[in-house]
């Protein structure tokens, strides 16, 4: 079905691209400032600049200034980014890796602390801080390339793993890969592994409208640990407000939580729901539904100086 409709904007709409975008292009009062969460050359749909740097950082946020975002889940640490832009140059530092969460990659945990966080509502806790650089490359009426460099710290391993990514757009169409290596570590038996994430994603827009289709893929040490992830989103701006909607089919050999219990089921689903909504020019705060897998309500907001 996504696919069909993929396929329906692209044959029949051509994609107004940056070029075409006034909001992108001039500061006018009559802009809403929500537009500014889906300033990229990919990954549109996605709530916000920092999911989808987290995802590929060569979607970094290249506005002009300083933009901070924060996602507050009650009785959970604020998730919080900076960035900032030339509009050539974008630069992001955000607090966590979402791990684990609806938009990020499924990293393993031990079982029992799987099963108390999801009961007591709890984030995965990924003690990671990153950092993001990224570059406009060439900006022409039907093609775009954008690039970007990831470095993630895991505060206990205490080493820096490196990520690339390229961002693009291509006549109706948006595209995006990224490659990374991470670790994890299990504090209670002193365990750590490296692993390697690569994304994948396609998508177009109409006017006000996004889709997209994505890809992650996690491959551990040990191959049993291997994990893929379907993503399917979509956006849609309408005044002052963005409307967010997805869809993630993860299959992976972990254990899942379903209904109160663990299951070993190897593939499941979940979805994704929020609304963002602009307060003047430079604040945005919106509510979201399931973003850190827990069936939880967060809030959020973004700030732009």
């Amino acid at each position: 079905m996504f696919i069909s409709l993929l396929l329906f904007f692209v044959v029949l709409f051509p994609l107004r691209g940056e070029a075409n975008e006034i909001c992108d292009l001039l500061d006018l009062k009559n802009c809403a400032g929500v537009t500014k969460q889906g300033r990229r050359s990919s990954l549109l749909s996605l709530p916000s600049p920092t999911t989808s740097t987290i995802l590929n950082p060569a979607t970094v946020s290249f506005d002009r200034g300083l933009g901070v975002e924060v996602i507050h889940q009650s009785g959970n640490p604020l998730v919080f980014s900076l960035a900032s832009g030339t509009g050539k140059i974008g630069g992001a530092l955000i607090s966590s890796s979402l791990e684990n969460t609806f938009f990020g990659n499924r990293v393993y945990e031990a079982t029992e602390d799987y099963f108390r966080r999801n009961e007591e509502k709890k984030q995965y806790r990924t003690n990671k801080m990153n950092l993001a650089l990224g570059a406009k490359l060439i900006r022409k009426k039907n093609v775009a390339l954008d690039v970007g460099l990831i470095l993630k710290r895991h505060s206990e391993i205490k080493k820096i793993n490196p990520g690339v990514g390229l961002s693009g757009r291509l006549g109706p169409l948006t595209l995006g890969a990224s490659l990374y290596q991470d670790d994890f570590h299990i504090k209670d038996i002193d365990y750590s592994e490296t692993f390697s994430v690569a994304t994948y994603s396609v998508g177009t827009k109409y006017r006000n409208f996004s889709v997209d289709a994505g890809v992650i893929k996690t491959r551990y040490e040990r191959d049993e640990m291997d994990t893929t992830i379907h993503l399917y989103a979509g956006s849609y701006v309408y005044r002052n407000f963005m409307f967010n909607l997805a869809y993630r089919n993860e299959v992976s050999p972990t254990v899942k939580y379903i209904d109160g219990r663990l299951e070993e089921k190897k593939s499941t689903g979940d979805y994704f729901t929020g609304i963002q909504t602009s307060l003047g020019r430079h604040l945005i705060v919106g509510i979201n539904y399931n973003y850190f897998l827990l069936g939880e309500t967060s809030l959020s907001g973004t700030i732009f100086f």
